[in-house]
């Protein structure tokens, strides 16, 4: 029995360290030795509809229109539909208020989130590639005609860009910086290996013509459904660094802490729906997912595994390795539980990383109990 808690211990331990700081290294080492270059071409440029969900965006609709229609792509190759998630402010007004025809206004019928939005708009919007972005992103002028060039390669059904934090105050959101930033290091490299098998949500795009419709009740995880839809349809999805995006961002743990369990249920919901990535002869896009995603969203599971195993070795056993192993994870667990009330610095990253595992944990039981809409409430982020 002793040897059953160890192997358990182990394994969990192997699981944590590979998917937070052995998969990047291996991702990196197999990127360079067995990766390709992506095709970029700007000669033709295929049309592009720009699709904004919004609900609610009266602070920032305007500018974000404005932002996307002085994009440097040819204008009678781009049109912007915003898709108003049944606002009660001043959304729609504001939207109907631009007399540029390229500037569409879609009202749901009932809410129904982001998803339906897309659903919609990716149906009714006469381009030839969709780009999807979140209404208080600001896009450089270059992003789409970056995303674009990637399409004269046939084999190419996504491209997704790098959307970068800013933070709105002093002193915070570095952890979240640094994890973006790691974030888009795998993006990068999954994509010269093959595929990446996620997009930032805030901004990416794919061809309409390889479009499958949402579930209803996808749940904040239309940037992983899609990518992996595609894949799965044996095209790839690559990402551009040089395709750039902002985000203004709070420092606010408790707020990040609420979004990170909406992610968190989302992400279970994908993982149930796209078993058929377990499976190893699907090649590169099976071992990035496996170690990107799977390690990633289950990472709560096995710190529990790792903890409650490490406790039986040290105390029904009597290991003195294990003891030591107990009581040094279970005080740094402790100094980083302490840190709302005593904010040092050099803590707040341990905390970080026990919050948002946290959050996953409760977005699993979110998703037990049964996501029925998809249909949620903003975070306010800046």
């Amino acid at each position: 029995m002793t040897t059953v808690f160890e192997l358990f211990f182990w394994i969990s331990l192997f699981a944590i360290f590979y998917s937070y700081a052995g998969y990047p290294a291996v991702v990196s080492l197999l990127a360079r030795l067995f990766g390709r270059e992506n095709v970029r071409d700007e000669s033709r440029l295929p049309s592009v509809a720009v699709i904004i969900p919004a609900c609610n965006e009266e602070r920032v609709i305007r500018d974000k229109i404005a932002n996307t229609l002085s994009l440097s792509y040819p204008p009678e190759l781009l049109t912007v539909w915003v898709g108003s998630d049944r606002s009660t402010d001043s959304t729609d007004d504001i939207v109907r208020g631009f007399a540029d025809p390229r500037v569409r206004l879609w009202v749901a019928p009932r809410r129904g989130g982001k998803t339906s939005i897309i659903n919609a708009l990716a149906a009714e919007a006469d381009a030839e590639i969709i780009v999807v972005t979140d209404a208080d992103i600001m896009l450089e002028s270059g992003s789409v005609r970056a995303l674009a060039r990637h399409y004269a390669d046939p084999r190419v059904g996504g491209a997704c860009g790098n959307t970068e934090h800013v933070t709105t105050a002093a002193g915070g959101g570095g952890e979240e910086k640094a994890y973006r930033s790691l974030e888009s290091f795998l993006k990068d490299r999954e994509s010269r290996l093959h595929s990446t098998v996620s997009a930032f949500g805030s901004f990416f795009s794919f061809r309409k013509s390889l479009f499958s419709p949402l579930p209803r009740n996808a749940y904040s995880n239309d940037d992983v459904v899609i990518p992996l839809s595609i894949v799965r349809k044996k095209y790839r999805v690559v990402f551009d660094p040089s395709s750039r995006s902002f985000e203004r961002v709070t420092p606010d743990m408790k707020t990040e802490f609420v979004r990170r369990v909406r992610i968190g249920a989302g992400n279970f919901q994908a993982f149930f729906w796209f078993l058929d990535f377990l499976n190893p002869l699907k090649g590169w896009p099976w071992f990035c997912y496996i170690s990107h995603k799977a390690t990633r969203w289950f990472s709560p599971f096995f710190i529990l595994v790792a903890a409650l195993s490490c406790a039986l070795l040290a105390f029904a056993d009597g290991s003195a390795v294990y003891a030591a192993f107990f009581w040094a994870g279970l005080c740094l667990a402790a100094v980083a539980l302490l840190y709302p009330v005593l904010p040092v610095g050099p803590v707040r990253p341990l905390y970080y990383f026990l919050s948002m595992n946290a959050a996953l944990l409760l977005g699993f039981f979110r998703y037990v109990a049964g996501i029925r809409s998809a249909a949620w409430s903003r975070t306010e982020r800046g």
